[in-house]
């Protein structure tokens, strides 16, 4: 029977800084309260590599969305069945860098929405859907980094260009926006005006709200 709590931390792609100090930061402050923490991260090639998969290290993420997804899913099954299910059995938090939202945002992005029902169905499945009781997020944060912010960070200083320019940071963070309801989501505004301190504050808030 599940007894822990399943906590996402999402953002669009630029915001990883800002999702990072806010996993740290409510990791801590968890362990604080005497809380039990367990991290985990977003399906991708080096997760497939810390869960021991040997035979798809060299998955050619990018040139195919549609099988990326299909990828992710599987090692989302791994990850799911075998760190967070026993973790929220053992009455403890789970903390997940991401995870159905980003792989949902890519594929939107990515231009795969005439049957994106089909992706919805396939994610649940990775999270035990038809098979056994269905893992789903007790809370869902959106650190909400602003797309031109986003753009700056990994266009210009970390050198790494999207096709869709500045259009592909606004259309996944509007996707986040629409979607984040359907994951119990809070979305919390981490432009670069606003202290880290604050944004902290307000994170452990939300939190504090479903422990």
């Amino acid at each position: 029977m599940r007894k822990g709590k399943l906590i996402v931390i999402e953002g669009i792609s630029g915001s990883g800084q800002q999702v990072k100090a806010g996993i740290v930061a409510l990791h801590n402050t968890l362990v604080e309260n005497k809380y039990d923490v367990v991290e985990c991260a977003n399906p991708d090639s080096g997760r497939a590599k810390e869960l021991g998969i040997t035979n798809l290290l060299n998955w050619p993420f990018g040139r195919t969305p549609r099988a990326d997804f299909l990828f992710e899913s599987a090692v989302r099954t791994e990850v799911f069945k075998n760190v967070v299910e026993p973790a929220l059995q053992q009455d403890k938090i789970v903390l997940c860098k991401q995870s159905s939202v980003s792989s949902l945002a890519n594929a939107w992005v990515s231009g795969y929405t005439k049957h994106f029902d089909v992706l919805r169905h396939i994610d649940k499945i990775s999270r035990g859907f038809l098979f056994e009781d269905e893992i789903f997020p007790d809370l869902t944060i959106f650190i909400d980094v602003p797309a031109q912010e986003a753009f700056e960070r990994i266009e210009d200083v970390l050198q790494i260009h999207h096709e869709g320019g500045i259009d592909y940071y606004n259309q996944m963070r509007e996707f986040y926006l629409k979607e984040i309801s359907r994951w119990r989501g809070v979305r919390i505004d981490a432009s670069a005006g606003r202290h880290p301190e604050i944004i902290n504050a307000e994170i452990w808030d939300v939190v504090k709200k479903i422990l």
